[in-house]
């Protein structure tokens, strides 16, 4: 058998074959750092997730008070810091960099309040996709009602939540 039949036997060139793999392998190589800064902190959700348990955190009722100081308040620090409170169903923003916001992390959809992210300002459920701002109002549906907003208060370092009034 000659180089060219063993070459055409199974319909692919060896040169055909190898520039092919050759331009997928490059593809692949050129999207790896695009992939690598497709996600950030910002959007995974365990990092921002804690139980009213965690250090800096009291509950006395129906009021949540959070010291800035510790670990679990430096996770609101900055602009767009955001935080999920799993057992008490809380969620935390910080809007501004001063202006703190919370809301039930119950949907007004389905009630889920398993899991959240917070991606471009705004919080998905991610129960069926529904979104809100940062002020609680839907951006986008199948939830059609507003996240139930409670009261926020700041003195110094600490912020008190009154979950009471949603």
């Amino acid at each position: 058998m000659t180089n060219k039949k063993m070459d055409d036997r199974d319909g692919v060139k060896r040169k055909t074959f190898l520039r092919q793999a050759g331009s997928v392998a490059f593809f692949t190589a050129l999207g790896l750092p695009f992939y690598s800064c497709g996600s950030t902190s910002a959007d995974d959700s365990s990092e921002q997730t804690v139980n009213s348990s965690a250090v800096g955190i009291t509950v006395d009722g129906n009021r949540i008070t959070i010291d800035l100081n510790s670990i679990t308040g430096q996770l609101l620090s900055e602009e767009s810091d955001w935080l999920l409170i799993r057992d008490k169903r809380t969620l935390v923003v910080n809007v501004d960099g001063s202006l703190i916001r919370s809301f039930t992390s119950r949907c007004t959809h389905a009630n889920c309040s398993v899991n959240w992210r917070f991606l471009n300002r705004q919080f998905e459920c991610t129960c069926h996709g529904s979104r809100f701002d940062t002020a609680g109002a839907v951006t986008r549906g199948p939830a059609t009602r507003d996240l139930p907003e409670f009261t926020v208060s700041r003195e110094d370092d600490r912020i008190t939540i009154e979950t009471r009034n949603a």
